[in-house]
């Protein structure tokens, strides 16, 4: 705490202040008048995808033994997408391989073996999964479960058993079905040991004849319910030969989702190809994202009302459990996981699922406690999906359109370390947000000020009642950190229980308010993302309570209905926070007046 304002305001005012927001060249955001697609999604769009065998270390062994802690996790996801459910999906390559028992309750996850590969440890499991998850869902306010469906036995007459048992303990939770995990390594797993060549033709054929026992289960036909989703590739397959070779016709009339699984390189074999370089250079994510691009604009050219949509019902920064020191920092697990998801959703995905295993994985969202009692602790993922439902939840219930901005020739130029978004309302036609990002590595300039990115916004994204804005960082102190990270200057640094809280630290950037009458310049520091809510922002959903009693957010983290409220999104009152009893500075780019009591 300094002692003497009078004494100290220049000093930090030039070493704290203009070290992190000061301005260099303006970098031009031009904003289409109208959206190039139109591809709608909804705040939830960013799920979670849990692997089934350790689905117990998150969520318990029963009903009265779920912990607090995810509970809180969930919810505070929740009360960030609006009228939309959290999207949970349970799966994974444990899921094609493990065994239902619908008479084992307790525990709800009993492992098989000890001597499974690491990367797939069958286990069995029963009707109490479904339990759990349906309370959970109540307790957080809504959740939407995502659930696999195994194809590795063809034979196996618990499929339709699972799906009768989901369909009636879930209820109006049940999302979806996923029938098969990543048929298209079924040679190369030799999980098709007396078929030399697996197919598309002959995954069809398999396909259809599970999914037909689905018209007889203990919920009656579920096919009828159109909740079934495929064909889950991830790697070898040409995904628009597969729908166009006789999937759709085949399918079309049961489907409800095509869902892809894509990581940008594996570590299975205890070596990996990109560090944290590739990540963080946006025509990398552009480039990834176009991965079955035939195949996603053949299914975007359907505009019915009832078109098929398409998923991402797993990824993560590296298949087979991430990348230590890689898939574990600010730079990855956070800032990439949401440039991806904001990708995927501006090319056409409606839904996309991060995937989380055992404890002790390094792309993790968060690490559960050892024992029944203690800390958890909060890993990068985890930010991307609290700052993702934030950008996508907007004044407009039929969803919004995620455009790519291409600043600074990001989408072509490796050189280029911006990046940037704006999201539309489902018109098309008025800008809600922008999401700004500034992948500088500070150590590459010669000071943090340099490092820095202003972003000049145009007057015609402003216009109306909507002239003025909030905007929130997502700061670290610095790309590789894993753990030091704050969204809206709140963080879960240090704290066990998952429940947000104010950090005055100086790498939490704490919110501003603009004018944005005449456009604006947005500093953001490296590395960052800013995102500015035109003409303010949303209420955070309270209305659910952990069972513990915890309430996720209060009446003082709510966020502020215009620009011009006492309260931002997600942490105390808006303006620059700084450890001095008075400063007020005047911006001398825009019309930004930063107040920091």
């Amino acid at each position: 705490m300094l002692c003497n304002p009078a004494t100290h305001l220049y000093s930090v005012l030039f070493t704290v202040n203009l070290a992190i927001f000061a301005s260099a060249d303006p970098i031009p955001v031009f904003v289409p008048s109208t959206t190039p697609g139109h591809n709608v999604v909804q705040s939830n769009f960013l799920g979670i995808s849990f692997e089934l065998s350790f689905m117990n270390e998150y969520f318990g062994n029963d009903t009265s033994t779920i912990p607090p802690t995810i509970l809180n996790y969930l919810s505070a996801i929740r009360a960030r997408t609006g009228n939309s459910a959290v999207r949970l999906r349970v799966g994974g390559n444990s899921m094609d391989s493990s065994v239902y028992v619908p008479e084992l309750m307790t525990p709800m996850i009993q492992n098989i073996s000890t001597d499974a590969d690491s990367d797939n440890q069958p286990v069995n499991y029963g009707p109490m999964l479904w339990n759990v998850m349906k309370k959970v869902g109540d307790n957080v306010g809504g959740a939407d479960y995502l659930i696999g469906l195994s194809l590795l036995n063809l034979d196996d007459p618990n499929v339709p058993i699972i799906a009768g048992a989901a369909e009636q303990i879930l209820g109006n939770s049940l999302d979806g079905y996923l029938l098969g995990n990543e048929p298209d390594l079924y040679t190369a797993h030799q999980q098709r040991p007396n078929i030399k060549n697996y197919t598309t033709d002959i995954y069809i054929s398999e396909f259809r004849t599970v999914s037909n026992r689905l018209t007889n289960t203990s919920a009656g036909d579920v096919l009828k319910l159109k909740m079934l989703g495929g064909p889950t590739i991830c790697c070898s397959w040409n995904l628009d030969a597969l729908l166009q070779g006789g999937y759709l016709s085949a399918f079309s009339g049961i489907l409800k989702y095509i869902s892809l699984q894509h990581y940008p390189q594996n570590n299975c074999f205890g070596s990996h190809q990109f560090d944290i370089p590739y990540y963080i250079q946006h025509t990398n994510v552009v480039e990834l994202t176009s991965w079955q691009s035939p195949a996603i604009s053949l299914i975007q050219s359907d505009t019915s009302p009832d078109r098929l949509q398409l998923i991402m019902s797993e990824f993560n920064s590296a298949s087979c459990g991430g990348v230590p020191t890689v898939s574990d920092t600010f730079a990855v697990g956070t800032l990439w996981t949401i440039d991806y998801a904001l990708q995927m959703a501006s090319v056409g995905y409606t839904a996309a699922h991060v995937h989380t295993r055992e404890r002790g994985i390094s792309y993790n969202l968060f690490t559960p406690t050892q024992g029944s009692t203690g800390d958890w602790v909060t890993n990068p993922p985890y930010y991307a999906l609290i700052a993702t439902a934030e950008i996508l939840q907007i004044n407009d219930s039929a969803g919004g359109v995620v455009v790519d901005l291409n600043i600074a020739n990001s989408q072509n130029d490796k050189n280029a370390t911006v990046a940037g978004y704006a999201i539309y309302d489902s018109k098309g036609s008025t800008v809600e947000r922008f999401v700004l990002f500034n992948y500088a590595n500070v150590s590459n300039f010669p000071t943090e000020s340099a490092a820095a990115a202003t972003f000049a916004l145009p007057t015609n994204a402003f216009s109306g009642s909507k002239t003025g804005a909030v905007v929130k960082f997502l700061s670290a102190s610095g790309l590789s950190e894993k753990f030091n990270i704050a969204w809206g200057g709140q963080s879960l640094v240090g704290v066990g229980n998952g429940t947000l809280k104010d950090n005055d630290a100086s790498w939490a950037v704490p919110n501003q308010r603009m004018d944005c009458t005449k456009g604006c310049s947005v500093n953001v520091p490296a590395a960052a993302m800013a995102v500015v809510f035109v003409g303010g922002t949303n209420k955070l959903n309270t209305a659910s309570t952990p069972t513990n009693g915890t309430q996720t957010t209060s009446s003082s983290t709510q966020l502020a209905s215009s620009s011009q409220s006492s309260s931002a999104q997600g942490n105390k009152t808006g303006p620059l926070s700084i450890t001095s009893p008075v400063l007020i500075v005047l911006s001398l780019v825009g019309s930004l007046l930063v107040v920091a009591l």
